[in-house]
């Protein structure tokens, strides 16, 4: 569908901490920043779509949808809202500067490349032994911690080291905590669409209880929180939304050009 598009991107995915991503066919192992650098190259084929640099700082809505940017408002009649989402990591030292290398949320997507363990965990209750689990899969060695008796985590080499409070040690190949996310942008509140602290409400399509108003990606709350955040599931919710959003806009069918 050609339908005149602008997306904003303010340059901070949240996987730019890093150093590979996974999962992603015929990408597996690449840098994140080759990947969206190859999307921004093929975006410039279709001069309807414009890629303006830049963060959404706000949002209202009257006749339409105003958007507030450091170049001045833009108006538009629907909005697919992609802006991702902030990990509230637990407050242990080391843990920010590791993460997405060393520090990790997710097994599907950096369980493989650390299995020759051993593997951490830092977490509790049903979380902790969910992802304990998994890691298993991996390696036999999966020790857990909890995380008011880690305090520190930092980098040996190419291995992290854990220090508990009474001065105990051990160096994991990688340690795995929750990444408590939540939405990175307010623009979903401003315009008055249902959020909860995991995402932002939508259905199957990607639809809002807003009327024009999408969402995709891990700032959209899943409908089955066993589907993992990765890249390859955004890329889909992405499509899906696009798809309904161009079969909202289409104009209606002409008079004798009607289907059977």
């Amino acid at each position: 569908m050609h339908v005149d598009t602008v997306v904003f991107d303010d340059g901070r995915p949240r996987n730019t901490t890093s150093p590979r991503m996974h999962n992603v066919l015929g990408w597996d192992g690449t840098e994140p920043a080759r990947l969206r650098a190859a999307a921004r190259e093929e975006l410039e084929r279709y001069p309807w779509v414009r890629v303006v640099d830049g963060t959404v700082r706000g949002a209202r809505r009257e006749t339409d949808i105003e958007l507030d940017t450091p170049g001045g408002p833009w108006h538009t009649e629907n909005l697919l809202i992609a802006a991702g989402v902030e990990d509230a990591l637990l407050p242990v030292p080391g843990l920010a500067e590791l993460w997405g290398d060393l520090v990790l949320p997710c097994p599907y997507c950096h369980g493989h490349e650390h299995a020759e363990g051993p593997i951490a965990v830092i977490s509790s209750g049903a979380h902790a032994d969910h992802v304990g689990g998994l890691l298993r899969g991996l390696t036999d060695e999966v020790p857990l911690f909890r995380p008011d008796e880690v305090a520190s985590v930092t980098r040996v080499g190419d291995r992290a080291l854990i220090t508990r409070h009474d001065g105990r040690t051990r160096e994991v190949a990688a340690v795995f905590i929750p990444p408590n996310p939540t939405p990175r942008s307010h623009i979903a509140t401003d315009l008055g669409v249902r959020v909860e602290t995991d995402g932002i409400v939508v259905d199957a399509l990607g639809r809002t209880d807003q009327p024009g108003i999408w969402a995709a990606g891990d700032v959209a709350r899943r409908l089955d929180p066993h589907i993992p955040a990765a890249v390859v599931t955004a890329m889909a919710a992405g499509l899906t939304a696009a798809a309904d959003i161009a079969s909202t806009i289409a104009p209606p069918p002409r008079d004798g050009v009607r289907g059977h």
